[in-house]
């Protein structure tokens, strides 16, 4: 299938977060609670990590980054970034996912949104990925985003307005730490990010097909050696640890959302020998699919619906 068609047919994560109306969801993750990682990956929207506690390895752009309790990290549109487990170490966040034109207005012409907000969306601007607690503007990073995860249930008529009040504060806090985007990163590079794109275009739309060493490398038009390369540059993973890993978060996915039975399950992620997809799904969820099941009828978090908040949130 050519990268084009792939371009058009679907975005890699194309999961609604939150609402047509109000695209803004807070989510809750645990790893390995639920999943042992979250594949490298991109969005539209942007996305703002608050970690609670343990440590995790965060991967931006090809550049893996260790992050630790209270680290607050910015991931923004259109970026490769996945989230694996540090070592044997666990792992609690929040993620605040967001389209950044919830904040423009329907008028005509937006200056403001224009002038401060769109080059979030052009890729004009970098901010730091991460930003930990001795940076002079956390203070007021923590506690705008302790007041949006506090209020994010929109139960109260005019919540939506504290909360975009809010995003609004958290850009006017990022203003002093946004820089030009980099002018030296080669056209050499970026084409291998556009490549990677259309490769896991490939994978959200095919995995549950056969899908070879061969295949993937053939669409990226490299040779397999040289694929091999490439992708583990990308993801720190063969193409084949890769492949398993997304059909097994698929596999959990449905495990939590269907009635679908456990074989039925994994010949619908793609897995057609189903002893190797129960040894491979214990070694990434340490459990067997049926307990995962069961974590929703005995009242444990489910990390594919947005987080509800406490009453006082520790952040």
């Amino acid at each position: 299938m050519a990268a084009a068609t792939i371009r058009e047919n679907s975005r890699y994560e194309n999961k609604m977060h939150g609402s047509m109306e109000f695209p803004y969801v807070i989510y809750h993750s645990r790893i390995p609670d639920y999943l042992y990682s979250y594949p490298l990956h991109w969005h539209n929207e942007m996305e703002i990590i608050y970690v609670i506690s343990g440590s995790c390895t965060i991967t931006i752009n090809r550049l893996p980054v260790q992050v630790y309790a209270g680290d607050i990290i910015f991931i923004l549109p259109d970026t490769l970034h996945s989230i694996d487990r540090h070592e044997h170490n666990k792992v609690d966040f929040f993620n605040i996912v967001f389209d950044i034109r919830l904040l423009e207005s329907a008028t005509p012409s937006d200056a403001c949104f224009d002038r401060y907000l769109r080059p979030y969306l052009e890729s004009q601007i970098q901010i730091p990925a991460v930003i930990s607690s001795s940076h002079p503007q956390y203070p007021e990073l923590q506690l705008t985003l302790g007041r949006l995860i506090q209020n994010h249930e929109l139960a109260v008529p005019g919540c939506e307005l504290y909360i975009k009040s809010q995003l609004f504060t958290l850009f006017w806090l990022l203003e002093p730490l946004k820089t030009g985007a980099e002018e030296n990163i080669s056209r050499s590079h970026s084409a291998q990010i556009r490549k990677m794109k259309d490769l896991l275009q490939l994978i959200s739309i095919h995995y549950a097909n056969p899908l070879s060493l061969k295949d993937a490398a053939s669409f990226c038009g490299y040779s397999i050696p040289h694929f091999m390369k490439f992708f583990k540059s990308f993801t720190g993973s063969t193409f084949v640890e890769y492949l398993n890993t997304y059909r097994l978060k698929k596999a959990g996915e449905l495990l939590l959302s269907t009635d679908l039975t456990v074989l039925e399950v994994s010949e619908a992620v793609g897995f057609d020998n189903h002893s190797y997809f129960i040894r491979l799904f214990k070694r990434y969820y340490g459990t067997t699919p049926k307990k995962h099941r069961r974590q929703t009828d005995s009242g444990a978090s489910d990390p594919y619906q947005p987080f509800t908040a406490p009453d006082n949130p520790s952040v």
